[in-house]
């Protein structure tokens, strides 16, 4: 069982703004472990997409179900399941994992590697009724930890992309753009270093609300 507990900020950042920030950061950063994955993960929701709408509209709580891989993932390997919750802010988030085909199949059904993570899986599959696979997410993703301070975690995710059919946790040519921009995400346990809070001014980068998953919603809405 994994269990995180920490502030996360995002930015959206231009191709100009990325190039910079990164010159700007590298004296202070390291690669992290897992410093690049190629990123997939599928979100479970209601036929009516409920939790998808609701974190559209930026509520002080809201809670996200979905499984990941950090690579492409067959149906018999085994991948994370995720259950996130938010509040005020700070990201609450538990993971476990379970073979792929079980959970794609059905959720409520599978084996988790947790059950404690489990029954709150289905504790909230009852809470909300069928849950199923809705919206696959994919992006390649370059990941940095403070070289003083291993608790900073920077990511930046790239390509980000989507689709609504023939989902499975590997890339599809039915993708389509999510943004052009970089998603750059700060995850940090309390506060942030001054000498990020200088460099992101300098840069003119500044948070703001940004779902992967509700962007690729509301563009399969549009019909891009």
């Amino acid at each position: 069982m994994e269990t995180f507990r920490r502030f996360e900020k995002k930015y959206l950042l231009s191709a100009s703004q990325y190039g910079e920030l990164m010159k700007k950061i590298e004296p202070y950063v390291k690669a992290d472990k897992f410093f690049a994955a190629d990123i997939s993960s599928i979100y479970y929701d209601t036929d009516r997409f409920e939790l998808i709408r609701r974190s559209i509209e930026k509520p002080e709580y809201k809670e996200k179900l979905r499984i990941r891989s950090y690579r492409d993932a067959d149906e018999e390997d085994e991948v994370f399941v995720e259950f996130k919750k938010k509040l005020d802010g700070i990201v609450y988030k538990r993971r476990t994992g379970a073979v792929c085909k079980d959970v794609l199949e059905d959720i409520s059904r599978c084996s988790f590697k947790d059950e404690q993570v489990g029954n709150e899986i289905r504790y909230a599959l009852g809470y909300y009724g069928k849950l199923s696979p809705k919206i696959y997410i994919g992006c390649t993703r370059t990941s940095y930890v403070g070289k003083d301070d291993e608790n900073l975690r920077i990511t930046f995710d790239r390509d980000i992309r989507y689709r609504m059919k023939d989902l499975s946790l590997r890339k599809s040519r039915f993708d389509k753009a999510v943004t052009e921009n970089t998603v750059m995400e700060l995850k940090i346990k309390d506060a942030m270093p001054l000498w990020l809070v200088k460099i992101l001014d300098e840069c003119k980068a500044y948070p703001r609300g940004f779902s992967k998953v509700g962007t690729a919603f509301t563009n399969a809405l549009k019909g891009e």
